[in-house]
């Protein structure tokens, strides 16, 4: 029974509860977050919204996407389930095994850094001749989006090698920088990235630039217990030695997707990253950060690093009891901005996130974080 408003009702109402009936007001139901993934829509003729979670349990943190319901792609490879939605606000949504990789709105932050960050501070510190060629390794990056960024450059070759190729497929098919693929300068290999890297060191082949744009080497869960991931084997030091092997004779750059600081456990494989490279004889190691909603916390972070003979000073960075801050070069000396400027002023295309500010500006991380990173060895 419904209770109404008025005298009438007030009596009707009073009468019933000496009858020891109830008069209830009738509430909506308790949201329930898996009935976000009902499509079947209610009697108003409105769709629910299925719900992405990215969770973080070793810091007990959780962020959702909204997403249409039905996929307008779906594909179970060799490794994995591909799948694109639609999304009102961040585009078509792109996930593998139900965990967000990319979407429209916000994929320039991440991929044009990858890209143009080791471009540009690889034209500003070697300086080659005009119109000559740029070798180019990207390892992963199946969605097609880094390689998309590097054809801005004209004067690149590139290989890409992927181990998935439905990632590769299902990219073509619903992502519009896709064509990227067609272009000749473009040799796309479908392998293990290890093992290709593995065997251009062999072949004694060389590159001037190598970008990395792999997946997380390892997770955590509830308990937390450790996950190696796949992936792993592209974090390892016999790998990053076989990079340097790549970049040494053209003192080439490095670019590495490399986690978030927000997380203790990355936190930690981010400083050891930091000292493979520096150990194995990289220069110029800087973690970078970039900001983008819909990953984890916000913020992911890459490292840059050159295979190059010039000196560099030490990076260390401590707190003041002034409150001062860090004033080293991150750089070690190793890149003029003003070079880095020039460089995008003749460059041919166009971004939504990249620039030369934001590119010097990445490297700026908050205190703590710095310390962390580059903090005295002693």
């Amino acid at each position: 029974m419904i209770c109404r408003s008025g005298k009438l009702w007030a009596t009707v109402a009073f009468v019933l509860l000496l009858l020891g009936l109830q008069c209830f007001v009738p509430a909506a139901e308790p949201h329930d977050a898996d009935s976000s993934d009902d499509s079947s829509g209610d009697s108003s003729g409105e769709t629910h919204l299925k719900k992405v979670h990215e969770e973080e349990d070793e810091i007990g943190f959780i962020q959702t996407l909204l997403i249409h319901p039905n996929p307008i792609a779906s594909l179970q490879s060799e490794y994995q389930t591909i799948e694109v939605y639609e999304s009102d606000h961040f585009g078509k949504v792109f996930l593998l095994d139900e965990n967000l990789q990319l979407t429209e709105r916000d994929a320039p932050h991440y991929n044009e850094m990858l890209a143009h960050v080791p471009m540009m501070e690889y034209l500003a510190v070697q300086q080659p001749d005009e119109g000559e060629t740029i070798n180019v390794l990207v390892i992963g990056g199946g969605d097609g989006y880094v390689v998309s960024e590097l054809l801005k450059f004209p004067n690149v070759a590139i290989d890409h090698v992927d181990l998935d190729e439905g990632v590769i497929k299902v990219s073509k098919e619903h992502f519009e920088w896709s064509s990227a693929w067609e272009d000749e300068r473009v040799n796309l290999v479908v392998g293990d990235g290890a093992a290709f890297v593995k065997e251009q060191v062999e072949r004694k082949k060389k590159y001037h630039v190598i970008v990395q744009d792999a997946s997380d080497p390892f997770w955590y869960d509830d308990d937390g217990e450790q996950t190696i991931l796949p992936s792993h084997v592209l974090y390892d030091l016999k790998h990053f030695a076989n990079i340097y092997a790549l970049l040494q004779e053209s003192n080439g750059v490095v670019m590495f997707q490399a986690e978030t600081y927000n997380i203790p456990s990355n936190l930690k494989e981010i400083q050891k990253w930091k000292g493979s490279l520096e150990a194995i004889g990289f220069a110029g190691v800087r973690y970078g950060s970039i900001a983008i909603p819909t990953y984890s916390t916000g913020q992911i972070g890459f490292f840059v690093a050159h295979a190059s003979n010039i000196g560099e000073k030490d990076m260390e960075c401590k707190s003041n009891d002034d409150g001062g801050v860090c004033g080293m070069d991150l750089s070690g000396g190793l890149i003029d901005w003003s070079l880095v400027s020039s460089q995008f002023e003749k460059f041919k295309g166009t971004t939504k996130y990249y620039h030369p500010r934001i590119h010097r500006s990445a490297f700026d991380l908050p205190f703590w974080v710095e310390e962390a990173i580059y903090g005295s060895k002693e």
